[in-house]
């Protein structure tokens, strides 16, 4: 997932000052209200006085979504949880018979949380094929970056016709793979046979996450440290389609864990679609 606070950084407007604590809190705590104010003076160039700013902690504070201890505030234990717990309320109603399902008044954002690359990779691949992000639009706008490249653990060739679906849904779909390795190589064949556009593997960019731009929203993958490291050392091994056979043809795939964020945010979706581009046509150069 992007670091929050970059993003807000960024586009400072499209988050309100609550939000703002909230992130502020969920990296450093516990913090006196003097800090908080003057951090967000210097992260996000926020206008509010100290004093905006202590009515708003008192305001977060009797809604229970921050605590004090002595003269600092930190973020209620007790919200975590119930945000959590709505959260996963949420994932169940968007995540359908292992498919993704966005609603028509979709807004904000959604997680979702895997515990396989193949259920992610495909998962995605289905939304970006089924077109409910940009219903109605011929130019999807579809622009990637990705550490590795993606392709299921345990891939299966009936998986071929998705990946047809998906570009064909998203033609001269864009794609930036930021390492570079033998399989991600490969993979970048197989995107190029159905259509889709790299730039040369090993491009650099300043995005740490996988982020994919699609019309109005952001999809962002998160993966935990340990993931990092599975799919490192998978992706530095293996050269090819035989390789991951070899590995996982007859046993499970290794269990992993993922969180798919998927915001919907037009301002943001175009100044990253921009930035994508502007480093994608350099990197063609």
């Amino acid at each position: 997932m992007i670091d929050e606070l970059a993003l807000i950084k960024l586009h400072p407007e499209t988050a309100s000052t609550k939000q703002k604590i909230i992130d502020l809190l969920s990296n450093e705590y516990p913090l006196p209200a003097k800090s908080i104010h003057s951090r967000l003076q210097r992260l996000y160039s926020t206008e509010i006085s100290y004093q905006g700013v202590h009515k708003l902690l008192k305001e977060m504070e009797d809604h229970k979504i921050i605590e004090r201890r002595k003269q600092e505030y930190l973020l209620s234990l007790e919200w975590i949880q119930k945000s959590k717990k709505m959260m996963e309320r949420v994932e169940q109603k968007y995540l359908q018979n292992q498919k993704i399902v966005i609603p028509e008044d979709f807004s904000g954002s959604i997680e979702i949380e895997f515990d396989s690359m193949t259920e992610l990779y495909v998962s995605a691949a289905a939304l970006l094929a089924s077109r409910q992000l940009f219903k109605g639009s011929q130019d999807p706008k579809v622009v990637a970056t990705l550490e590795y490249g993606w392709w299921p653990f345990k891939f299966k060739f009936e998986q071929v016709e998705l990946l047809y679906r998906m570009s064909n849904a998203n033609p001269k779909g864009k794609c930036i793979i930021r390492t570079k390795t033998s399989f991600g190589e490969w993979i970048q064949s197989q995107y190029g046979k159905v259509g889709g556009v790299c730039a040369p593997i090993g491009t650099a960019i300043d995005i740490n996450e996988d982020l994919i731009v699609q019309e109005n929203y952001l999809i962002e993958v998160k993966y935990a440290e340990e993931t990092k490291k599975i799919i490192k050392h998978y992706y530095n091994k293996w050269k090819g389609l035989n390789d991951m056979y070899n590995e996982f043809g007859l046993k499970p795939e290794p269990k992993t864990h993922s969180v798919m964020r998927i915001t919907k945010n037009p301002e943001m979706a175009n100044y990253l679609r921009k930035q994508l581009n502007k480093v994608f046509e350099e990197g063609k150069k």
